[in-house]
């Protein structure tokens, strides 16, 4: 039996009888039983898988042509949005070649959701020309806020530094004490005293130029130191205190003639160690030389003088001071009480009675009462404003001489404001006063004074 059918021809029909091949010859029941199923029914299997095999052709031509229509439309979409001056996210487009099968353009234009982002764009407004100015005025006004601020805070720290300036502590004690570490500590009567070094000191003088005086035959021109005291502020606890120093206190001064030449020493009344210079800075020096001898060598780094012409301008430029008189002389009467302005304030600060030695320590008691009303004034009203010191201190300045720059006041201005105010206790140097051949003269109490001395600048400690 041959395989070969009919001639060559290799077309192998298993539903095409064959005659002169008898393995092909076979009924069609045959070919049921075998295949379980009619030769007219392969042949529809055959045309089906035929039609299947072009439909999935004609399918991947489309979906080719899809692609490529769509990767046209995003382009021409990208382009329009380059155009724009908003931000867009593109999103990364894949190739036909990594789609699975069967991902028809449909479906693609089902699933491809191309997101657009709507961007508001923010236009400046724009300001009209006076809010422009207004704002430009608020910004300077700021900034010198700023700069001021940070300005009084440096002053603040340098006053502080120079008012605590202890370079010149060296202390020469009486007979019947003992010091140790230049002065630093001092034994007196079996107890330790430590010196405090919080205390600053300034020397306060109010001038009488209306005079001129004359000592072996030099004259002093400057003007003579009325008032004299030295005002001692504790800057840890605000403590202050002044030592009230009679004018007429017996004293070694310097003695300068009119040419400004250094004659020598002569004990005299206090207040002409500041008549022999020129009024002005040499006057202070020989003063503070004259009040630190007096002191036993206490470090005063800071001097005030005040021209008596100036007490009304500073009186009214606290809006007056209210004090209770503690005398009766010229128009004013004990036990009343006045409020001071223009030369009133210099009367009741300067006048003195000349018909007894004790004339010049009852002005001290007015002065007193003064300077405890000014006080407290300037510290209520510095606490509502800073700068009212300083608005003093420019006030004052055609009439003072002085060392205490804006640092000293600026610091002291904020010492006192922070609560560190206690008030002013005020004790005069104790000693006697007598008539002298001319003039009063007072002599101290040597004991009690240094005792005040001790109390002032020095904390007992413990034994001996």
């Amino acid at each position: 039996m041959s395989l070969q059918g009919k001639g060559s021809n290799h077309n192998f029909n298993p539903f095409e009888n064959d005659e002169n091949d008898s393995f092909l010859d076979f009924q069609n029941s045959d070919y049921e039983k075998i295949t379980g199923q009619k030769p007219e029914q392969a042949t529809e299997k055959l045309e089906e898988n035929e039609r299947a095999s072009k439909l999935q052709e004609a399918i991947e031509k489309e979906n080719s042509s899809a692609y490529e229509d769509l990767d046209d439309f995003i382009y021409r979409q990208n382009k329009k949005r380059t155009r724009t001056s908003g931000r867009h996210h593109h999103h990364r487009r894949r190739s036909p070649s990594k789609l699975s099968p069967g991902h028809t353009a449909s479906k693609i234009r089902k699933n491809h959701k191309h997101k657009h982002h709507f961007h508001r764009h923010h236009h400046r407004k724009r300001f009209k020309r006076w809010q422009k100015i207004a704002l430009g005025i608020i910004a300077a006004l700021l900034a010198l806020i700023i700069a001021a601020t940070a300005t009084l805070v440096v002053m603040i720290n340098l006053g502080k530094n120079s008012l605590l300036d202890k370079s010149g502590l060296n202390i020469d004690v009486p007979g019947n004490a003992e010091a140790g570490d230049n002065g630093n500590i001092i034994y007196y009567n079996g107890y330790k005293y430590q010196y405090n070094e919080n205390i600053t000191s300034i020397l306060c003088m109010g001038i009488d130029k209306d005079t001129l005086n004359k000592i072996d035959g030099e004259i002093g021109a400057g003007g003579d130191a009325d008032s004299i005291f030295v005002a001692t502020i504790d800057l840890q606890n605000g403590k202050t205190k002044f030592i009230n120093i009679s004018r007429d206190t017996m004293a070694e001064i310097g003695i300068y003639s009119t040419s400004g030449s250094y004659v020598g020493e002569k004990k005299a009344q206090l207040a002409l160690a500041y008549a022999y210079g020129d009024g002005r800075e040499t006057s202070c020096h020989n003063e503070i030389v004259a009040v630190r001898q007096l002191l036993y060598n206490i470090p005063i780094n800071s001097y005030l003088s005040l021209d008596m012409q100036g007490i009304g301008a500073i009186n009214d430029a606290m809006g007056g001071i209210t004090v209770i008189s503690p005398e009766t002389i010229g128009d004013f009467k004990q036990g009343q009480t006045y409020t001071l302005m223009g030369s009133m304030a210099q009367s009741y600060v300067r006048s003195r009675s000349h018909a007894t030695v004790e004339g010049n320590s009852l002005r001290m008691e007015r002065q007193k009462s003064y300077l405890e009303s000014f006080g407290s004034s300037l510290v209520e009203k510095t606490k509502s404003d800073l700068m009212t010191p300083i608005n003093i201190y420019n006030t004052a300045s055609p009439y003072i001489c002085t060392n205490i720059d804006a640092n000293k006041v600026s610091y002291l201005a904020y010492n006192a404001v922070r609560g560190n105010y206690k008030g002013v206790e005020i004790k005069n140097l104790p000693g006697k006063v007598k008539q002298g051949e001319k003039y009063a003269e007072f002599y101290i109490d040597e004991t009690k004074c240094f005792e005040l001395f001790l109390d002032v600048y020095y904390t007992k400690v413990g034994k001996a």
